[in-house]
């Protein structure tokens, strides 16, 4: 197997910079999976990770369930290409395809075995004899790819390796991959800038910006179903035209925009807006080009620019009281002429919406239902329904937020229409469906929330139920929920978030530590002295008599100060604390506003739970202390 899980992976290097940060992935055996974004996104850098190539600052990489932070290179079973392709210019083809398995001791018949069949596979056998400079940069990536066909490896890292060919080789070699990927049958991870190579060739894109996961999906929905503004228009050439509008009610919903030019949606496009507090409200409006059609009447447009490209024909038009031109993709229509005067009319049931601060999508498919609830002696209660916490989940709260829990969020991903082992069950009935290339969106009314839940399923999760239901005695039943029918519906606990009313998180990722040692009290005069590990705490008087206990660190109520070395070198203030503790860092879990650290203290045989401020990070100040002051801990008597 080789699947990958990557989670809370940062790179930061020196200085603070940070290439990687919070990323999180699962990627299934054998999927194609490409990374992309624009330069300095993080794309290569998460790649080289992977590899061994790049230190992870923080997180955790596994590879077939197995942890490969401290393994080396050589031993997490990966094969690399490269950009600039690193091949040996002395070396034949044959001698550097098989030249990874001689330093590993291969025996030469295999060598020469594994050699032939990827020479076979790749179609350069009659290439084997010659050198690198006696080859077509097309045939040089076909070595390299071929190198790393050789190795027999559970994961193919690919890192932009195209981009030094010319636009036709590019075509030929991505159709190449591609096929190769399917033969193959294990896992290609691909990173590209070119979201062409990007649409054609992934399972799923995850697309990246700053360091950033911006949003992972299939191509199908990330085109129909962008999270946000950068990846509307990071995708689709021309890109998105984004226009800022008002959001009205004009007889149904619409918007205005420009010299009062207007657009209506229909009644089930208008059901998707996820506020109605946004009526009345300034939006971004996003429509694609190919969404515009030319019409005898509507928007009144005048022809800027004519881009005839054979197939199609882009039109750049002006339209009255808007700085940016409308871009429109139509058939070619050599008719089209710069100064002709046209009118517009929009698919407004292709039209998307977005908050103007956040840039993010307001009509459509949300990430995540915002469920309210509360959690009553460890169970979840939704709207009178009970549910057990199972223990995965109850140790995963930090002591302190029990109380604090308002809401929970379920990805629109991870709702099953099938039973579950640990899971919330909620009855629903559906208002309307929306059918996407690839999935079907569902608006249902449920038991669980006021409004809408909303959940996106795989067409093809209903075509494989199909098919297993044909046949059978019963017959093929209709498995695709339609409006008006009652459904249940099924979520994983795993899958679901906890948060406040404000929005900070309140499970963490990992197991919380129970924040307990073994301590000693003595009274020295007239202190309370603690001793914990290699730790001497000093109070005023305590109150409690000597003897064994057990200390209970409270993880919010702890403190930090510099090292006193740290802060010098970074010119940071220093400013002392009374019991102030060494403390090791070796991960943190971003929660909103808080920053939950987990650290290795002296005298704790687990690592201790810090919640702390989130303007604290162990990747900036790896070396800190801790304060334990007197109302950050409970003494329990033994």
């Amino acid at each position: 197997m080789a699947d990958l899980l990557l989670e809370n992976i940062y790179k930061v290097y020196e200085g603070g910079v940070r290439a990687v940060s919070d990323f999180n992935l699962k990627i299934a055996d054998k999927e194609f999976v490409v990374f992309v974004g624009p330069s300095g996104c993080g794309k290569s850098t998460t790649l080289r990770m992977i590899a061994g190539l790049e230190e992870i600052t923080a997180g955790s990489l596994y590879i077939g369930g197995s942890k490969m932070n401290d393994v080396e290179p050589k031993d997490r079973n990966i094969a690399m290409v490269f950009q600039n392709y690193a091949l040996y210019p002395h070396m034949t083809v044959f001698q550097n395809m098989a030249f990874g398995l001689k330093l590993r001791k291969v025996n030469s018949k295999e060598i020469e075995k594994r050699v032939n069949n990827a020479a076979q596979i790749l179609g350069i056998t009659d290439l084997l004899a010659r050198k690198p400079k006696a080859l077509s940069g097309g045939q040089r990536q076909r070595v390299a790819l071929g190198r790393a066909i050789v190795r027999e490896p559970n994961v193919f890292l690919l890192d932009e390796p195209l981009s030094n060919l010319d636009a036709k080789l590019r075509v030929q070699m991505r159709a190449e991959i591609t096929k190769l990927h399917k033969r193959l049958a294990t896992t290609f991870i691909y990173v590209t800038h070119d979201q062409t190579e990007a649409m054609t060739m992934g399972d799923r894109i995850v697309v990246m910006k700053d360091g950033f996961i911006q949003q992972v999906d299939s191509p199908a929905t990330l085109y129909e179903q962008p999270r946000n503004v950068f990846v509307a228009t990071f995708l689709g050439s021309p890109q998105m035209n984004i226009y800022e509008a008002n959001l009205l009610e004009i007889g149904s919903l619409g918007i205005s925009f420009g010299e009062n030019h207007t657009a209506k949606f229909s009644k089930t496009k208008a059901k998707q807006l996820s506020d109605k507090q946004y009526i009345g409200q300034k939006v971004l409006f996003g429509i694609r080009p190919e969404n515009i059609k030319l019409a005898a009447s509507g928007i009144k447009a005048t022809v800027d620019v004519v881009e005839h490209l054979g197939s199609e024909t882009i039109i750049y038009a002006s339209v009255s009281g808007l700085e940016k031109n409308v871009i429109v993709k139509i058939p070619t229509d050599y008719d089209i002429v710069e100064g002709k005067e046209l009118y517009l009319a929009f698919d407004m049931d292709k039209a998307h919406l977005f908050d103007v601060v956040t840039q993010q999508s307001i009509m459509g498919v949300p990430d995540v239902n915002r469920v309210p609830c509360t959690i009553e002696n460890n169970e979840l209660v939704l709207n009178g329904t009970r549910f057990d916490l199972p223990e995965s989940i109850r140790e995963k709260f930090f002591d302190f937020t029990l109380r604090d829990v308002s809401e929970i969020r379920i990805p629109a991903t991870e709702v099953r229409l099938d039973p579950t082992p640990d899971c919330i069950h909620i009855k629903a009935k559906v208002d309307f469906t929306v059918q996407g290339n690839d999935c079907i969106a569902f608006y249902v009314n449920s038991d669980a929330k006021d409004g809408y839940f909303v959940f996106r399923i795989k067409t093809s999760y209903f075509e494989k139920k199909a098919a297993l239901d044909e046949g059978s005695d019963k017959g093929a039943p209709e498995v695709i929920p339609t409006a008006g029918e009652e459904i249940d519906l099924y979520v994983p606990f795993k899958e679901i978030t906890f948060n406040s009313a404000v929005g900070l998180r309140l499970n963490s990722r990992e197991k919380i530590s129970d924040n307990t040692a073994d301590c000693v009290v003595k009274t020295e005069k007239g202190k309370t002295v603690i001793k914990v590990g290699k730790n001497k705490l000093v109070y005023d008087d305590l109150g409690v008599e000597d003897g064994a206990y057990t200390m209970k660190l409270i993880s919010d109520k702890i403190g930090f100060v510099y090292d006193k070395k740290y802060a010098k070198k970074n010119k940071v203030e220093y400013v002392p604390a009374d019991n102030a503790v060494k403390a090791k860092a070796y991960d943190e879990d971003k929660i909103g506003d808080k920053n939950a650290v987990f650290c290795a203290v002296s005298g704790f045989e687990n690592y201790v739970t810090a919640v702390l401020p989130a303007a604290f990070s162990v990747y900036k100040m790896p070396v800190f202390k801790l304060v334990f002051n007197k109302d950050s801990f409970v003494l329990i008597k033994k």
